[in-house]
């Protein structure tokens, strides 16, 4: 496992399960359902104490009769967590953002997407230490191209920061930073798992809308394309003051490692590449860990050399 900040001192750690219904008691109004490890993510094998399902990903071994022991022990009054996207299908949207973007290039009206995208979250109202997913958003050449035609990149860079923003709020997500070619977006949640795989899917779908969407009306308007990288992690976080007496400069920040590693990972990226780092990877669903391949990064940039970091498509 790797060195992943634990904010209240607990274990992330992660199994994925595929579960199937045994009864429904209609007038206890119970569910009965059974839950297995996922065979896509597992195999179960015997070594000389005992059964034990290995991970095929993480290359860990858990031991059946321990793992059937602290579900008993742990699932009572263990809270369980939903964070669904505010978007059915990536596919669908990119679609009709495409529409409603060309449409609004002819007559200069926008659209607003039909999906409400979540309200954005001041991260600095909570100082408490939290683990967060940041990813990190970086236009490729974007200073050359805001050289090269000033004007024109301004207002692709306002559709560009409108449409892949709001897909920031469609997976319950916030801007925490705009950075003159990109922005810095979070998502701040205690269920860990919905969290994480949210990220994951958020990253994959600013790629879709920037390619299918954004990219197409663009060029449609004789305005120029955009090429990004994005890259993600998960770590704990909490805000620092920086305080400078002597001029009265005062200001929060945050503090996090894994804006640190995100940004390195992105620059790490080729154009319009989707890159997450170990800690991510560790928490995300089968979905996403068989999609995800790892991609050539020097682990010493975020001071932890051999950290690996993971292409995902």
């Amino acid at each position: 496992m790797s060195e992943a900040e634990k904010s209240d001192g607990r274990f992330r750690g992660r199994m994925d399960f595929v579960s199937s219904i045994v009864k429904a008691d209609d007038e206890k109004r119970l569910l009965y359902t059974l839950i297995e490890p996922d065979p896509r993510r597992y195999d179960l094998i015997e070594l000389s104490d005992g059964p034990y399902y290995r991970d095929k990903f993480l290359h860990v071994a858990i031991s059946k009769r321990e793992m059937h022991e602290n579900m008993v022990a742990q699932m009572p009054g263990l809270p369980m967590y939903h964070l669904a996207p505010n978007i059915e299908s990536s596919r669908t949207y990119a679609d009709e953002r495409l529409e409603a973007v060309t449409r609004e290039m002819e007559t200069g009206e926008h659209t607003p997407p039909q999906q409400v995208a979540a309200k954005h979250q001041d991260f600095y109202e909570r100082p408490d230490v939290r683990d967060v997913v940041f990813l990190s958003v970086d236009i490729c050449g974007g200073t050359s191209l805001r050289k090269a035609e000033p004007t024109k990149f301004d207002r692709a860079y306002q559709i560009f920061t409108r449409e892949l923003g709001t897909v920031v709020g469609q997976f319950n997500g916030s801007i925490l930073k705009t950075t003159g070619d990109g922005f810095i977006a979070y998502i701040d949640f205690p269920g860990f798992t919905v969290q994480c795989d949210n990220a994951v899917d958020m990253g994959l779908t600013l790629l879709l809308v920037l390619r299918d969407s954004v990219n197409p009306s663009l060029a449609a308007a004789g305005l120029p394309e955009l090429s990004i990288r994005v890259g993600a992690d998960f770590g704990a976080s909490t805000i620092r003051t920086v305080h400078i007496p002597a001029t009265g400069y005062s200001s929060p920040e945050v503090a996090s490692d894994a804006i640190n590693r995100a940004v390195k990972i992105q620059e790490s990226c080729e154009n319009n590449e989707f890159r997450i780092g170990r800690s991510l990877y560790e928490l995300v669903h089968v979905q996403w860990l068989m999609r995800a391949r790892e991609a050539p990064f020097d682990g010493s940039l975020v001071g932890i050399p051999g950290y690996p970091a993971y292409r995902v498509t």
